[in-house]
C-alpha cells in the first residue's frame, strides 16, 4: 500500500520551494517520489511566514485521477503520472482541502469561507457557504458577517479583506451520502467573545443546487490558538486532528465530549492530514520530523512511523492513500524533479477530461 503526502516549507525564503509531493511504500517505508509542488502564482504578495499562498494543500484520487492543490490551483495527474490538466476558479482560494468525485472536485475555500464544486471541465457547478444559512448561522453563534460575493475573484490576496476568511474552512470528506465540512477556526465578532475560539463540523445534507441544501452543526471543539483540521465520522465518533493540543481525538456528536485521545510526536508537533487505513488505524502527519504516524484509536497509541528526510520546517498538510491501478511513480533527482509538473502534453494513447466551454472568470491549462 502506498500513500501520497503533501508538505508546507515554513519560512521558506523567496525563490525556494514551500511545498514538495511525496509518495511513499507503507511496507517497506521507501520513499518512491518527492518533488516540489507549483508555486502559487501569488506567493509573493502574502508575506504570511507560516502558510499564505505558500505550500502544498489538499490531495484526493477518484477513478484513474490524482488531484493535487496548491492556494489557487488542482494539479490532475492520471495513473502513469502525466499532469492531463490544470484547474482553477476566482473562488477556488487559498484552497485547503479537495475530494475528488464523479460530480467534480470540492475545494474548500479559505478566502471566502467557501466549499466550491468544481467540474473536472473546470467550471463552477455550484458553491456553498454557511454565511448564506440563516439557521446555521444562529447555532454557530455568529451575527454580523460581511456579504460573501460569489463574483468576485478571492484568489489574488491584495484584493482581499480581514473579513473574508472567518471560519477558515479546513477540510471536506465524504460521510455516505452527505459531506462533512470542518470550520477550522471561528472567534467571537465581539471585543467580549474574541478570545473564544472554536472550530465546528458541519454535516451538508445531498442536494443539486448547494444554494438550497440543508446543514446542520455536528460538534464543535475548542480552537483557541490556530484551525483544527481534517474531520471524519467512524463508528459513531467525529474524529477530528486537535491542532491546538496536537492529538488525534474521536468526539461524541451528541456531547462533544472527548472519547479517545492520542498525542502526535513531534518537537513542537503539528497535526494535520488524515487518511483511514483499511483496518481502522489511522495516519496522521506531523512536523519536527517530517512524519506520518500510524494512530490506533481503540488503543489510543501511536503503533508505527513513517519519517521523511526534510528540513526541520517542512510540516505535513495532507495524507492520502493511493489505489494500485497507479504505476510506480518516476525515479527523479536533482534538477530532472522540476521536470515532473511540465509533463503536461498528452502522449497518445491519453484520453483528456472533455472540456466544453471557457466559463466566465475560470482559468484553466491543457499541456
Amino acid at each position: 500500500m502506498r500513500a501520497v503526502v503533501t508538505s508546507n516549507v515554513r519560512l521558506a525564503p523567496p525563490g525556494k520551494p514551500s511545498a514538495y509531493l511525496r509518495v511513499f511504500d507503507l511496507a517497506s517505508r521507501e520513499v518512491l517520489l518527492t518533488v516540489p509542488v507549483p508555486e502559487s502564482l501569488f506567493r509573493a504578495h502574502d508575506p504570511n511566514p507560516r502558510g499564505g499562498q505558500r505550500g502544498g494543500r489538499g490531495v484526493s484520487v477518484h477513478d484513474g485521477r490524482l488531484v493535487v492543490a496548491n492556494a489557487e490551483r488542482l494539479f490532475v495527474l492520471d495513473t502513469s503520472w502525466r499532469l492531463v490538466d490544470e484547474l482553477s476558479h476566482p473562488l477556488a482560494a487559498d484552497i485547503h482541502d479537495v475530494l475528488a468525485e464523479e460530480r467534480g472536485i470540492w475545494v474548500t475555500s479559505t478566502a471566502c469561507d467557501a466549499l466550491l464544486l468544481l467540474g473536472w471541465d473546470g467550471e463552477a457547478k455550484g458553491v456553498w457557504t454557511y454565511r448564506t444559512d440563516r439557521r446555521l448561522v444562529k447555532r454557530l453563534g455568529l451575527r454580523r458577517l460581511p456579504r460573501f460575493d460569489p463574483d468576485f475573484d478571492y484568489r489574488d490576496p491584495r484584493n482581499r479583506g480581514g473579513d473574508d476568511d472567518l471560519a477558515h474552512l479546513s477540510s471536506v470528506v465524504r460521510d455516505g451520502d452527505r459531506l462533512l465540512v470542518m470550520l477550522g477556526r471561528m472567534e467571537g465578532r465581539t471585543e467580549e467573545t474574541r478570545q473564544d475560539a472554536w472550530s465546528a463540523v458541519v454535516e451538508i445534507e445531498k442536494g443539486m443546487r448547494l444554494d438550497r441544501v440543508r446543514a446542520s452543526l455536528l460538534c464543535r471543539h475548542h480552537a483557541p490558538l490556530v484551525p483544527n483540521h481534517n474531520a471524519e465520522q467512524a463508528n459513531g465518533l467525529v474524529v477530528l486532528n486537535d491542532s491546538n493540543a496536537n492529538r488525534l481525538v474521536a468526539l461524541d456528536p451528541k456531547t462533544g465530549v472527548t472519547r479517545r485521545s492520542v498525542a502526535i510526536p513531534g518537537n513542537p508537533p503539528y497535526a494535520r492530514g488524515l487518511a483511514r487505513l483499511p483496518g481502522g488505524q489511522w495516519l496522521v502527519g506531523s512536523q519536527r520530523p517530517l512524519a506520518v504516524y500510524e494512530v490506533d484509536l481503540d488503543r489510543e497509541e501511536v503503533v508505527g512511523e513513517y519519517v521523511f528526510d526534510a528540513r526541520e520546517e517542512e510540516s505535513v498538510y495532507a495524507v492520502c492513500l493511493l489505489p494500485d491501478e497507479f504505476s510506480a511513480p518516476p525515479r527523479l533527482e536533482g534538477a530532472a524533479t522540476g521536470l515532473f509538473w511540465t509533463r503536461a502534453s498528452l502522449p497518445t494513447g491519453i484520453t483528456p477530461i472533455p472540456v466544453r466551454s471557457e466559463g466566465a472568470g475560470t482559468s484553466r491549462t491543457n499541456g
